[in-house]
């Protein structure tokens, strides 16, 4: 499979994160504000709700990329790398290299401040946001630029969201749904730019 270069660095920011969780790991630090004691390093790094709202928005960006060395943290990162690298193909037609790194970016955060929805209780971690938001905009972009609603596209990413959202246990859907919603607004703004003869 013939990845993007753009898709590929992103693969290995997702993999990366879970590499530099489980190191974080191996480090515990006492008397965090919020916190407490015998904190792994890498929780002040995900997303918990609670400490955003006071003021920790840097959870916002790198809880995206840090991934803990757990189960779920494992499942999340395989699951995110391999969509990456099965939509990279049509990523990468939509999106230039600028684009296709901002978007994901963008979203991703979008994502984690509609998850903030989920109450102050609620921890989360992962790049899905940003992928929803990548695919999403997709759809808008080919909106513009074809000049029609593509039905297998729109039924694509219906299946994908669904079966990724509420299939499985502990699946922030809230996030997967505000990444996608900004990226529908980017994706339509990207193909009026490029406009219907030259995409």
């Amino acid at each position: 499979m013939q990845l993007s270069e753009q898709g590929r660095n992103l693969i290995y920011v997702v993999v990366g994160g879970l590499v530099i969780g489980t190191a974080l790991a191996f480090v515990t630090i006492n008397q965090v504000p919020l916190y407490g004691n015998d904190v792994p390093l890498y929780a002040l790094f995900l997303q918990w709700n609670k400490a955003v709202l006071a003021g920790w928005i840097w959870q916002l960006v790198t809880s995206i990329i840090i991934a803990p060395p757990t189960l779920s943290g494992i499942l999340d990162v395989a699951f995110n790398a391999m969509a990456l690298a099965w939509l990279d193909g049509l990523l990468s037609y939509t999106y230039s290299k600028k684009q296709y790194y901002a978007v994901f970016l963008a979203t991703g955060i979008a994502g984690n401040i509609f998850s903030l929805a989920n109450g102050p209780r609620v921890v989360s971690f992962g790049a899905s946001g940003g992928i929803f938001g990548l695919l999403a905009g997709v759809i808008s972009f080919d909106l513009v630029t074809n000049r029609r609603v593509n039905p297998g596209l729109m039924l694509w990413f219906g299946v994908i969201f669904i079966f990724s959202s509420f299939l499985f246990v502990y699946v922030d859907w809230i996030a997967h749904a505000g990444g996608a919603l900004l990226g529908l607004v980017l994706g339509y703004g990207i193909g009026m730019r490029r406009g219907p003869d030259n995409a």
